[in-house]
């Protein structure tokens, strides 16, 4: 097939803008393993940004002749609440694409409306409210500590060990300081004590849930964090010095089991699409709270998704193959797909 993989306009490198392995960034990058792989299924692979002339955009995409597109948007003009618009182009123009469409993309973009969802479907989910730009002091009350977070971002984006506040005081200030660096409304959330979780979802309408990969805050106790701030995120160095890990779960089988039936359901009322990531926590009592679903989640070859993968036996390559696959079988006029 002819394969467009749309990515971010800050995502392209100047000396390999086609992600063809001729620069080091080009390999470390998500980007460049997708097209590897793309290109190791027989695929062939043209990378496509999503231009600030979004007329321009639409008539190169139209002109690609792709038989499916890759999306790997995750924001426009900076904005990630315009990821959805990006998905909404592809529906317009009738180009079949990967991943979630523009409803699931808003519903997790939006983590009070997401939450609201899930709340009505007995899906536990902490106690929050929303802080509106302009009003500093969110509605109802809720117990302390809580974490207070950017509405419309992920990534860790705006999040800190300040955002662990403790006081309506601290509530207020932090409220404040995502209003005026983020342009854009708070969410409030009641802390919930556990372990971090991260469960991959591929599938529709058959649904499977991968082997759950757990962020251990090794010394949460002395000082460590113990949220998943954007420095624990992006900062090497600082994961060493405090001990902080990325790996495989180890969970007795009947938590395995709830945790998997659990990551389904989500992914279901959250209508993500193809593959997904459902992140949450355990608590010490075994009680399993939803915090965020991530419906674009890095799927570079060392992320947490396909590493889950890994565990049950599918490589890189073939875990593209299969995000191909799942995308072309929802097209209602789907190309010529032979699967690996």
């Amino acid at each position: 097939m002819k394969i467009v993989l749309l990515v971010d306009l800050e995502a392209v490198l100047p000396d390999d803008p086609q992600f063809e392995g001729r620069t080091e960034a080009a390999r470390v990058e998500m980007e460049g393993h997708v097209a590897a792989a793309v290109r190791a299924l027989g695929h062939e692979a043209t990378v496509i940004p999503f231009g600030p002339d979004v007329l321009a955009t639409m008539q190169t995409l139209k002109g690609a002749g792709a038989d499916l597109v890759f999306n790997l948007t995750e924001r426009f003009e900076g904005d990630r609440r315009n990821d959805l618009n990006v998905a909404a182009v592809l529906e317009l123009l009738h180009l079949p694409y990967t991943g979630t469409g523009p409803a699931g993309l808003w519903l997790c973009r939006d983590k009070a409306a997401g939450k609201r969802i899930l709340g009505y479907h007995r899906i536990r989910v902490p106690r929050f409210a929303e802080a509106p730009v302009g009003r500093r002091k969110p509605p109802g009350r809720l117990r302390f500590p809580a974490i207070v977070k950017p509405l419309f971002e992920d990534g860790s984006d705006g999040i800190s060990l300040s955002s662990v506040v403790r006081s309506a005081g601290e509530l207020e200030e932090r409220v404040r300081m995502i209003h005026e660096g983020r342009s854009q409304a708070a969410i409030c959330e009641e802390y919930v004590e556990g372990r971090e979780l991260y469960v991959g979802v591929l599938g529709n309408p058959k649904r499977h849930a991968l082997p759950p990969w757990e962020l251990r805050f090794g010394r949460a106790g002395e000082g460590g964090p113990p949220i998943a701030t954007a420095k624990v995120k992006w900062d090497a160095a600082y994961r060493k010095k405090w001990d902080i890990r990325y790996q495989p779960a180890d969970l007795d089988e009947a938590t395995r089991r709830r945790i998997a039936r659990f990551s389904r359901r989500v992914f279901e009322l959250l209508k993500l699409r193809d593959y997904g990531r459902i992140d949450l926590r355990l608590t010490p009592e075994g009680e399993i709270v939803f915090i965020e679903a991530n419906p674009n989640p890095d799927i570079s070859r060392d992320a947490e998704l396909p590493q889950a993968a890994a565990l049950e036996g599918m490589e890189y390559t073939e875990l593209i193959g299969h995000i191909l696959h799942l995308a072309v079988r929802r097209s209602p006029h789907p190309p010529d797909f032979p699967r690996s």
